[in-house]
């Protein structure tokens, strides 16, 4: 006797089987990749996105006088005057190991790249020599009874203390908020497109300068 109802249970367990099979066989969705690790900045330590040669003409006078004895008053014996052509380089830097994210958008794939302001990372005053574009002193000359009697502690003092004007005012041409300005700039440019290449979108932004 023939069993005509048999062939379609066969081919209904069939397609079951090949459901089921697909099924497992599929790949189950992945997660959106999360950011690059902060540790990846952090590890870059202080990106530097500006550089900036400095020249001045730096002008100091060391006094010289000799106290008179048991008085409040002195003797001026004159004094020595320097020129020094002052050359040097700074650098502007961010410092990344500060770096933080906020407003992550896994499924987006944006995010906001908080920065830390960017500061002077090493301001110097060239000591080479004048051949390979060092600082010199153009002109020392003494002035009154120093003409005379020349005294090199106060020669020292007035060379000494126009090397250190000029350190100075290389730190200050470096902090110009002009150059600020730059150095953010240029460092945007530089998280923006090393995070684009990862996949992400990324926002750039810089903590409010302290007052």
């Amino acid at each position: 006797m023939k069993q005509p109802f048999r062939l379609p249970f066969v081919l209904v367990g069939l397609v079951a089987f090949v459901i089921i099979y697909a099924f497992i066989q599929r790949p189950a969705p992945q997660p959106p990749a999360p950011p690059p690790p902060l540790i990846s900045l952090e590890k870059m330590g202080h990106l530097v996105s500006l550089k900036m040669n400095y020249a001045d003409i730096i002008e100091f006078t060391q006094p010289n006088a000799v106290d008179i004895p048991w008085t409040r008053r002195e003797v001026p014996l004159g004094s020595t005057r320097v020129l020094l052509v002052a050359r040097g380089d700074c650098t502007v830097a961010t410092d990344l190991r500060q770096a933080r994210y906020e407003n992550i958008d896994n499924s987006a794939r944006t995010l906001t790249v908080v920065l830390p302001q960017p500061a002077p990372l090493q301001a110097r005053l060239n000591h080479e020599a004048r051949e390979k574009g060092g600082s010199y002193f153009y002109a020392v000359t003494e002035q009154g009874l120093q003409t005379i009697i020349p005294d090199a502690k106060t020669r020292t003092g007035a060379m000494d203390k126009a090397l250190a004007t000029a350190q100075a005012s290389v730190q200050a041409a470096c902090s110009q908020p002009a150059l600020l300005a730059t150095a953010r700039e240029n460092a945007a440019g530089v998280l923006h497109a090393t995070l684009l290449a990862t996949g992400w979108t990324p926002e750039v932004t810089w903590e409010t300068a302290p007052r």
